[in-house]
């Protein structure tokens, strides 16, 4: 329910707040007045396309704030909690437009995009008349409407239709390994062949690959590790090399080493150093001799790494991330192959649950086409009512082949609202006053069960007056029962009925335009109803006339409401 609307700088409206009514609330005007202005600002906070025409000349941003009583939508507040946003802080929904084209949009004072929004509004309320807010103009809304018209007949089998159906998606999956066909299985069993074959064949190991890259690495600095051989080589045994002149050095030592022990330790450590340096010559000169730079082991390297580069980047990113792959990989073929080998015995399951399923859904469908013909002629009853007595009405049946929770019936609502106009889609059938009265019609059979608590009607009445109006204000009061209902309108026999009455009202001090709205004290009720009826400002007999018109309807109303049987 819309407990509170709170609108800043929108159009011709400075700064408003209006609180609302739980059951009948009514917006009166003068034509111009801007009672489109608030049908406008509800649809900015309930999701709808804003335009920076909406922000009020001079101002650099409007903005608009709903607060909503949600404590008996459930739906509602699952959606809210599915995002993180508490529900027991209530719903506050607030959204704003800048001149520059920034669009703001909060659910209790978090952030969130326009379709978030949308998710939530459209279980909130529904605009009837000038606007596109209108659940019913959505086809796959109207199976879902049918079934709640007979509901009492149809969620029975329903059920057991969702049944049939988990245990047949649950047997198609076992069949098919979790996927939709049996194409799809048997491609999913030859990619992970193909994978389990390439992994295998390329056979990688961690120490492979380290061999592999040590060796490149070699052969890619062949020749500084030639140079490097050859410079040592020479620098030990060449000629006048490290190995001579230690040689040389040596002797001398020796020469003396008989004269002290100082001098015959320096001898031992020469002639050691001697023997050490000349077998590191002949180290070096046997790497020298046996280095081999080969262009072709250089190619062999570099494709065998590539194949290790490439499973990795497919499998990976390192080889024991490919090992788990192909161990994965193993198992799950395993699955699909087992299950292949179970096939008849679960194609004889599949089987049984597809008859059951069939059988459910075509009862199903035979209770929605009983359903659909009883919605027909009270729909006929009611916008017989409403002046519409040479309307049609069909419910239409598609057969759906594919299985699916909600049966296998597409339905679509389909309607002439005039004489020798043919039978077309809901959005397509009228305009205005006529799919406004036709919109009430379906509300009218919908109240006890729709869940949608706030409905908006927006000059509905246009083009009727007399006994059609007060038929269409009666039957708003008592959709009022089970919902909010705000309407706008220009009649004084729906505005008698109201159990909350706001006017709507423009004015000026010669420089700005402002509109404004207000909540009628009964005494006001009664002076304005009168000036709806007679156009004067002080007509005593109108005055009568309305104040005995609205006693009467709040009578009628109390009496109703007391348990007085509904319309």
């Amino acid at each position: 329910m819309l407990n509170r609307l709170s609108i800043k700088n929108v159009a011709l409206i400075e700064r408003l707040n209006i609180e609302f009514d739980n059951g009948f609330n009514v917006l009166t005007g003068e034509t111009g007045a801007g009672k489109s202005i608030i049908i406008d600002a509800v649809n900015l906070a309930l999701g709808e396309r804003a335009s920076k025409e909406l922000i009020k000349s001079g101002a650099e941003k409007a903005s608009v704030e709903a607060e909503f009583d949600i404590s008996a939508s459930a739906a509602v507040r699952q959606i809210m909690q599915e995002y993180e946003l508490d529900p027991d802080e209530g719903l506050t929904i607030s959204r704003e437009l800048s001149v520059s084209g920034k669009n703001v949009c909060r659910v209790n004072g978090t952030l969130v995009n326009l379709a978030t929004l949308k998710q939530i509004t459209d279980l909130l309320v529904d605009v009837h008349g000038q606007h596109e807010h209108q659940s019913l103009l959505s086809q796959n809304r109207h199976i879902t409407f049918l079934d709640s018209f007979c509901h009492d007949k149809v969620d029975p089998i329903k059920s057991q239709v969702k049944e049939f159906y988990r245990e047949y998606k649950a047997s198609r999956d076992a069949l098919l390994g979790g996927f939709s066909s049996e194409d799809e299985r048997a491609r999913e069993m030859d990619i992970l062949r193909y994978q389990i074959n390439e992994i295998e064949k390329a056979a990688l190991t961690e120490a492979e690959e380290a061999s592999l890259n040590e060796e490149k690495g070699m052969l890619m600095n062949a020749e500084k590790i030639m140079a490097a051989l050859q410079e040592g080589c020479e620098a030990l045994t060449g000629d006048s090399g490290a190995v001579d002149l230690v040689k040389m050095a040596s002797g001398s030592m020796d020469g003396i080493s008989g004269l002290s022990a100082e001098y015959n330790d320096a001898a031992k450590k020469l002639e050691e150093a001697y023997y050490a340096i000349q077998d590191i010559g002949y180290v070096l000169q046997d790497m020298r001799n046996s280095f081999e730079f080969d262009p072709i082991r250089i190619d062999e390297i570099q494709q065998r790494l590539e194949v290790y580069s490439n499973i990795k980047k497919k499998y990976g990113p390192a080889i024991t991330d490919v090992d788990t792959f192909l161990e994965n990989s193993k198992m799950r073929l395993d699955e699909l192959e087992s299950a292949g080998e179970k096939r008849e015995q679960l194609e004889q399951k599949l089987n049984h649950i597809s008859e059951m399923y069939i059988r459910a859904a075509s009862e199903l469908t035979s209770a929605r086409k009983a359903a659909a013909e009883q919605l027909r002629k009270e729909l006929l009853l009611q916008l017989k009512d409403l002046g519409m007595e040479k309307a049609r009405f069909e419910v239409g049946f598609e057969p759906v082949e594919t299985f699916g929770a909600n049966g296998m019936d597409k339905v679509e609502f389909t309607m002439s609202a005039n004489p020798g106009e043919a039978l077309k889609p809901l959005e397509k059938v009228a305009s205005g006053g006529e799919m406004s009265r036709i919109m009430l019609a379906f509300k009218a059979i919908a109240a006890r069960s729709d869940s949608i608590p706030t409905l908006i009607f927006d000059e509905i009445d246009t083009g009727i007056s007399g006994r059609i109006a007060s038929v269409v204000g009666g039957k708003m009061v008592n959709i009022s029962d089970s919902h909010q209902v705000l309407c706008v309108t220009h009649l004084p026999q729906i505005a008698a009925l109201a159990d909350a009455h706001f006017m709507v009202e423009k004015s000026d001090d010669g420089e700005h335009t402002k509109t404004d709205m207000r909540r009628l004290t009964l005494e006001e009720r009664y002076a304005y109803l009168a000036r709806m009826m007679d156009g004067a400002e002080n007509s005593t007999l109108a005055y009568d006339h309305a104040k005995e018109l609205i006693t009467a309807s709040e009578n009628t109303k109390a009496q109703r409401r007391k348990g007085t049987s509904r319309n």
